[in-house]
């Protein structure tokens, strides 16, 4: 009998000391944009999900007389497997409800849209936020932008497309 209630209050101890949130990332996505005043949120860059991220070409456009030439750089490409970019994902960017307004913080950059039906979010901020400075969104736009340079640890092959 003391060996359940030890075991009881043992248990209503821990519940209120762990206060871990658990992340369903099924359905999550991760959507990477160019930034610029012009185009608040420009090209798709990246889309990342639970188990693969596919980065999206790079464009060099030249405009000649009311011509425009666009040049792909790389091709599309995706990375199949696990990743950790889900976990780094600041807990104020899952909050239900928190809508960031995409014209906030703008200029050069990057735009990130997080969206997760299951839990009725949909959030865009931007790599210019006043909050890098904070532990954990610093960690995760690192990350971001190591991905974005090309510095990641992540392999990348070109999709190939069925004819």
């Amino acid at each position: 009998m003391k060996t359940k209630i030890f075991w009881g209050w043992l248990f209503v101890f821990f519940s209120f000391v762990v206060n871990a949130k658990i992340f369903d990332t099924f359905g999550t996505k991760i959507i990477i944009y160019d930034s610029t005043p012009e185009a608040p949120v420009g090209r798709m860059r990246f889309q990342i999900a639970e188990d693969y991220i596919i980065k999206y070409a790079t464009l060099t456009c030249v405009q000649n007389e009311n011509v425009r030439n666009c040049t792909v750089n790389e091709p599309d490409s995706k990375y199949i497997g696990n990743h950790n970019l889900f976990q780094l994902i600041p807990e104020r960017y899952l909050a239900e409800g928190d809508r960031y307004n995409m014209q906030e913080y703008d200029g050069p950059g990057y735009k990130i849209s997080i969206y997760a039906n299951r839990i009725n979010i949909y959030n865009l901020f931007s790599s210019n936020t006043p909050d890098r400075k904070d532990k954990d969104v610093a960690e995760f736009l690192d990350k971001i932008d190591q991905l974005l340079a090309g510095k990641s640890e992540y392999q990348f092959e070109p999709i190939v497309m069925d004819k």
